[in-house]
């Protein structure tokens, strides 16, 4: 048997590939993403580190400080 799914929030694909990956009778055959689209393990990476920000575990930066920072020091 074979399900098609379409997931409307994109920050929820992570997740929901995760959790189907749990179930040893689930295979995931094929992942279709729009053109945007980052890799899954990518994906995987920014949904940890926003959910550790949501949880008030860490903090995060602005890029435009961070690029300021290293701007000013020579190569």
């Amino acid at each position: 048997m074979e399900l098609t799914i379409s997931i409307k929030e994109q920050t929820k694909l992570a997740f929901i590939i995760q959790l189907l990956k749990e179930f040893e009778y689930v295979e995931i055959l094929d992942i279709k993403e729009d053109e945007t689209a980052i890799s899954l393990e990518h994906q995987q990476l920014l949904e940890q580190r926003l959910m550790r920000i949501e949880q008030g575990e860490t903090t995060f930066k602005s890029w435009n400080l961070i690029k300021k920072k290293y701007e000013k020091k020579a190569i």
